[in-house]
């Protein structure tokens, strides 16, 4: 069951970057940070996935501690990124949109 969780986890950033190449030319030039915030999304996913796993592997309570606590700060790091270049694309798609995009007739 936690091995289903942690693969829908893992796919969420990958249905963020299918959201943005679907959406890209009203992206315009947002597109490019939006899917390298569903890359560095991805990563994040991917460490916290092997830090639950590596934590385990080798020395004792300090080196499970020590373990937890890089793949806690790497994750956090490509987490923060993602979010600083999702504000990008948005200060960058507000009134870029290609013509006619979200128009419906």
């Amino acid at each position: 069951m936690f091995g289903l969780l942690d693969l829908l986890g893992l796919l969420a950033p990958v249905a963020g970057a299918a959201l943005a190449v679907f959406y890209r030319r009203r992206l315009g030039g947002a597109f490019p940070f939006a899917l390298l915030a569903s890359v560095f999304a991805l990563i994040a996913s991917g460490i916290a996935m092997v830090s639950d796993r590596v934590r385990w592997f080798g020395g004792g309570a300090e080196g499970i501690v020590e373990r937890m606590e890089i793949g806690a700060g790497l994750r956090n790091l490509f987490l923060i990124a993602a979010w600083v270049l999702l504000l990008v694309a948005i200060a960058r798609s507000r009134g870029t949109a290609a013509p006619g995009a979200g128009v419906r007739r």
